[in-house]
């Protein structure tokens, strides 16, 4: 439950950081059309220039419209998982750096095989099952029944009654060893359930571990070296492109690389925090604030 809601959470905030983004870039954009429309009128630009553009601008609206169809659709899973009345508003979730990982995979093994909830289901059914295949064994014992009385005679005697009774089973190679052999395959299988889980467990921590690594990673170089890059081409095209020293494709080029750098960006970051709360969910170590 808290796993999903996080996750939850952490797309909402991704639709509202990357709208915050193609809002930017299509209001540049359309300063981009402006100065391109000016071109044109003077001969100094093609018209083909001014419907690119255009066209550009147009894909990032309907970027922004699919967007609010996210949000709409993360808004309404908390909505759902806090139990509340569909609609309500949820609000802008607080821009939050990602938590570092610091923990090794070992050790997020370790955690898991303590505390993870899958682990502890399946460990619970084969205590259970243990506890049912000795049961059933006793089936083999002799049923002792013990009994006794006292009758009050009045002016005679009081009489005193006791009884022992044995059931004893004959046929226990019929019902009592079909029982056990039935309550020992359970058993079985509750182990072999219990290994498959976690064989799955490992592969999906190591799988969600190097994940998040990677676009840890992969958001380092996209903030320290891709992004800045990418804007300093993009500014420099912009300001050549008024005098005509650069033409309207380099222009257009530096602005959708750009524009897709920074996309990567708060995909490799929703990335990070999804695996992180999966982690949290496998493991049961808190891993995310």
């Amino acid at each position: 439950m808290i796993s999903r809601l996080k996750q939850a959470y952490y797309r909402l905030q991704y639709t509202y950081a990357t709208s915050d983004l193609l809002s930017r870039y299509r209001d540049l954009l359309n300063e981009l059309v402006s100065v391109t429309e000016a071109r044109y009128s003077v001969g100094k630009a093609a018209q083909q220039d001014v419907f690119k553009a255009q066209t550009q601008v147009s894909i990032l609206e309907t970027r922004l419209v699919k967007l609010e169809q996210e949000r709409a659709s993360s808004e309404a899973e908390i909505n759902s998982i806090l139990n509340r009345r569909p609609g309500t508003p949820v609000g802008r979730p607080e821009d939050v750096k990602p938590k570092e990982l610091v923990a090794t995979l070992e050790q997020l093994y370790d955690v898991a095989a303590q505390n993870s909830p899958m682990l502890r289901r399946d460990q619970k059914m084969i205590e259970r099952s243990e506890l049912a295949v000795n049961s059933a064994r006793k089936e083999y014992y002799p049923d002792v029944t013990l009994s006794g009385g006292y009758f009050n005679q009045g002016h005679m005697a009081p009489m005193y009654q006791f009884q022992a009774s044995f059931k004893v089973p004959i046929n226990f190679w019929r019902k009592q060893r079909a029982g056990v052999n039935e309550q020992v395959s359970m058993l079985s299988e509750a182990r072999r359930t219990y290994e498959a889980t976690d064989q799955s467990l490992h592969y999906r921590i190591k799988d969600d571990y190097t994940m998040a690594q990677a676009s840890s990673r992969l958001m380092k170089l996209y903030t320290q070296t891709v992004v800045p890059q990418g804007n300093s081409a993009l500014e420099s095209s912009l300001s050549t492109y008024e005098t005509g020293a650069v033409d309207f494709l380099s222009v257009l080029t530096n602005f959708t690389t750009v524009l897709d750098y920074e996309m990567n960006y708060y995909d490799e970051a929703l990335n990070y925090e999804l695996a992180l709360s999966r982690l949290e969910e496998m493991t049961g170590q808190a891993l995310t604030d």
